[in-house]
């Protein structure tokens, strides 16, 4: 991308811009926005940039916020109160030589680069707004020009229909794997549940049929191993129905609800949640990781602690997500702490530590004083690239 736009067309700018962008489009949404917000500080020589997508279920809440040319984190997701999302709520542009003098100027957020000239660009799909691309020059630095709101219109309007496009080829690869998830669970509860339903049937009715002589006691003894099995058997079906079943095209605090009501349903154990800070303001992979620990988590507990309840807690706040999934059984074992970050050892510990790793995080497992496991995850609010 040249650092200067000058001499060029619009047409010859977006075009040349879309081109660079395009390898991108196979990488996925998030890496997608980074590129595009990058690329368009460089078009109009801005200081820096931000660029924020709305939820599409929820126009006031923002799903995505990435930023170029801003050494330091933001502090939070934009509140929606102020000029540089405006664009987004108008579906129109908005270019000020001076923030500061103009009257709709609320101040500045806190590490915010100083600003003085501003340009928004709203990004709208079919006419509907769909987010806002924004940029600011520091003071001194001079004025957006005529022709930089005009290469940002077309730029937008361009990058709204990648965008979308990938947004809904993601929803598209998301709703195929739940719907066979869910098919998959379907036909495992009508064909291996019914089965084992008979099996503990067909037990009972063989221990009524047996005499009650004493040589008749290694039978029996088999048979309530049979009755063991058959049970087990049923609760771990449960728990893998549970796991197939959990997936949300939409992860989001209600799906996060959803989920643990279902779990308790299942399995009869009592679950406390507790939800703290913007959980809808994280990003879809971040939500999606959540969703995943605390299900990953509760089959868990259902499977391995004896416990009747359990404790889930989702903390949000500026830096981290702190994921703890608490409960009061037996505490778990040596062996499986081992071989948590083994493969072939704990299969439920392996994939959480794998997810917590993509995302540079923490897990930590442990067994209580007063008895009982607890799970802990930290994630990065705003992560960098995926390991």
């Amino acid at each position: 991308m040249r650092e200067s736009s000058a001499g060029l067309s619009v047409a010859q700018i977006v075009s040349e811009a879309m081109e660079l962008l395009e390898p991108w489009m196979k990488e996925g949404l998030e890496p997608l926005l980074q590129a595009v917000v990058d690329y368009a500080r460089k078009m109009v020589g801005a200081s820096f940039a931000a660029l924020i997508i709305l939820d599409p279920g929820d126009p006031s809440a923002i799903r995505y916020f990435k930023v170029s040319g801003w050494s330091l984190k933001p502090a939070e997701f934009p509140k929606g109160h102020g000029m540089y999302i405006l664009s987004a709520k108008t579906g129109r542009s908005l270019r000020i030589e001076s923030i500061a003098r103009h009257p709709l100027s609320i101040g500045v957020p806190k590490n915010h680069p100083p600003v003085e000239a501003l340009l928004s660009i709203p990004l709208k799909y079919r006419g509907r707004p769909i987010g806002c691309v924004f940029f600011g020059k520091a003071p001194n630095e001079g004025a957006f020009t005529q022709h930089d709101e005009e290469i940002m219109n077309g730029f937008a309007s361009m990058c709204a229909i990648a965008i979308s496009w990938i947004y809904q080829r993601e929803d598209n690869r998301l709703n195929i794997v739940v719907e066979e998830r869910r098919r998959i669970a379907e036909e495992l509860h009508d064909s291996l549940s019914q089965t084992l339903f008979a099996v503990a049937r067909e037990i009972d009715a063989l221990e009524r049929a047996l005499p009650t002589a004493e040589e008749k006691d290694a039978v029996r003894a088999r048979i309530e191993r049979l009755r063991e099995l058959a049970v087990q058997c049923q609760s771990e079906l449960r728990a893998i129905l549970f796991r197939l079943m959990n997936d949300e095209v939409q992860p989001s605090a209600a799906a996060l609800n959803h989920l643990v009501q279902k779990f308790e349903r299942l399995s009869g154990i009592a679950i406390h949640l507790a939800t703290r800070g913007p959980f809808e303001h994280l990003s879809l992979p971040i939500r999606q990781a959540i969703l995943k620990i605390v299900a990953e988590s509760l089959t868990n507990v259902y499977r391995h602690a004896n416990s009747p309840v359990a404790l889930v807690h989702v903390f949000v706040d500026e830096e981290k997500v702190v994921v703890t999934v608490q409960d009061a059984g037996i505490g778990i074992s040596d062996a499986a702490l081992r071989f948590m970050s083994h493969p072939s050892g704990h299969f439920g510990l392996h994939s959480m530590a794998r997810t917590v790793a993509e995302f540079k995080g923490e897990l930590e497992v442990f067994r209580n004083e007063d008895g009982g496991t607890t799970v802990r995850c930290t994630l990065p609010t705003h992560p960098g690239p995926r390991s």
